[in-house]
């Protein structure tokens, strides 16, 4: 018996909804490394449907104007950070390499994120974002395994233990994914592991925390 065509339409409309997504993401891409190689301020549309090889046209019916085209961009990192935020933390090493993973997986989405943003006021909020994600996972390594307590039971002095390291945790993945050689990653990670678990040591003693005498490995073997 003959396939209606609203049979057809829904089999097609998962492929076709797919297949724009993916349409999105290759655009969002180009434009990612097109801004950072021009700047937020200085890349325009034009230049990125040229590299993408389209017509304005083609770009500005997937997003209407160059402030959404960033937006997403930047969205989309962020949310790359966040989606793995729920597994448990198994050790100073498998922390940073998630981390590193989600920065490679877009690389210049994260360049801008980290270079451009915490510049440029329009987007600002999302550089802020990522740092709350970074604070929010410091804090909890200090805490860990328990839960850090409410709001109103937290140290004084946190946010002066949380900032500079926040800090260096951004800035040196960006300075890795931009800089580093891959097949060194693991030298890499053992760094970044080594720097925080000293951190959490000299912030424990900051702000007179209960800190066992045992320290975490780095890694407990998470693939």
């Amino acid at each position: 018996m003959p396939r209606s065509a609203a049979n057809l339409a829904e089999e097609t409309t998962p492929d076709r909804a797919a297949r724009e997504a993916g349409r999105r993401e290759a655009f969002m891409r180009i434009a990612a490394r097109v801004f950072r190689e021009q700047g937020l301020a200085r890349g325009t549309m034009e230049q990125v449907a040229a590299a993408a090889g389209v017509t304005k046209m083609v770009l500005y019916r997937r997003f209407a104007s160059k402030d959404e085209l960033i937006q997403a961009i930047l969205s989309e990192t962020v949310q790359r950070f966040r989606s793995a935020d729920g597994r448990p933390w198994t050790g100073y090493g498998a922390g940073m390499r998630r981390s590193l993973a989600a920065a490679r997986s877009f690389e210049d989405g994260y360049i801008l994120l980290v270079r451009d943003c915490r510049r440029q006021t329009a987007y600002q909020s999302f550089y802020d974002s990522l740092r709350r994600r970074t604070g929010a996972r410091l804090k909890s390594l200090l805490w860990h395994p328990a839960k850090p307590p409410p709001k109103a039971e937290l140290p004084a002095l946190l946010d002066l233990s949380l900032e500079p390291m926040i800090s260096f945790c951004n800035d040196a993945l960006a300075y890795w994914v931009e800089q580093g050689d891959p097949a060194q990653d693991e030298h890499y990670l053992r760094w970044c592991g080594q720097m925080i678990s000293a951190w959490r040591k000299n912030a424990c003693e900051l702000l007179n925390l209960d800190s066992p005498e045992q320290d975490w490995g780095f890694d407990t073997g998470e693939p």
